[in-house]
């Protein structure tokens, strides 16, 4: 097990297998399983606020700020139907059916998440901060680095040109390719350090700075899983989008499940009193 330094007041966390990145997804399935309903309201309302959000004035950037507390909102309802699915299973016979009682369940969610909104608000502005800083040294410190940078985009402006031969068209596709390789490395690399943010506000109460420092530890020490994860993520978010993005209504409530279980695995928390 991996902690924390002793000067440091936050808890510690595991190390887990890359294969528990699959596990996220199983047990992301199940919870969808249990209240399919209710969780496919959820995510509707989350895609209805996030929508109308972005056609507000810097609609982009208040969906990126809203879009961590409204996730956090899925987790907690997952942790709440863990909860009562396990003590259902406690009390239920063996050999006899087991149903978990759902009833009230968005509600203690709604309660317990609103409590901590405000911090939830203010890490979610950390992140959008530290990731967008970070975001942009990366790309370029290793756009210069590699060679990669607004050259490209310098000779994209000269391809436009109808002087230009084919070998200057060739050389700015490949520097924009690179540059993109590049904002998607960042990208990746943001996802890994600020995946536990949102839970570890939301269900774990912590302040939103050592939130974002616990995650970060806690993110790239289990970045193996984290990577398998985002690797079955990527196809099945395609597919999600397909049907008018009516794939979506169960995805999102998967993701919510899964993010749930990453937290349980890794920091194993004693759950909160709703």
């Amino acid at each position: 097990m991996s902690t924390t330094g002793p000067s440091d007041a936050l808890p510690p966390f595991r190390r887990v297998p890359a294969a528990a990145g699959l596990r996220w997804w199983r047990e992301g399935w199940r919870s969808f399983l249990r209240a399919p309903g209710p969780w496919a309201g959820l995510a509707a309302a989350l895609i209805a606020v996030l929508w109308l959000g972005g056609h507000l004035p810097f609609g982009g950037l208040l969906t990126q700020w809203l879009s961590l507390p409204l996730f956090a909102l899925g987790a907690v309802f997952s942790m709440l139907l863990r909860r009562r699915w396990l003590d259902a299973r406690r009390i239920t016979p063996a050999g006899m059916p087991l149903e978990t009682p759902t009833e009230g369940t968005l509600g203690a969610s709604a309660r317990l998440w609103t409590g901590r909104i405000g911090p939830l608000l203010l890490a979610s502005l950390l992140v959008l901060v530290i990731g967008g800083g970070a975001g942009a040294v990366l790309v370029i410190g290793l756009g210069a680095a590699l060679g990669i940078g607004l050259a490209s985009l310098t000779t994209l402006s000269h391809m436009m040109s109808p002087q230009v031969g084919m070998m200057a068209g060739a050389g700015a596709a490949g520097g924009l390719m690179g540059l993109l390789l590049l904002m998607l490395l960042a990208l990746y690399l943001i996802n890994v350090a600020f995946w536990f943010v949102n839970t570890l506000v939301a269900i774990g109460g912590l302040r939103p700075w050592n939130a974002v420092v616990l995650s970060a530890r806690a993110g790239f020490a289990n970045v193996g899983a984290i990577t398998v994860f985002t690797l079955v993520l990527l196809p099945l978010g395609l597919l999600a989008m397909l049907p008018a993005g009516l794939g979506l209504l169960v995805l999102l409530p998967v993701l919510s499940g899964a993010s749930y279980t990453s937290y349980h695995e890794v920091f194993d928390p004693a759950e909160p009193a709703v």
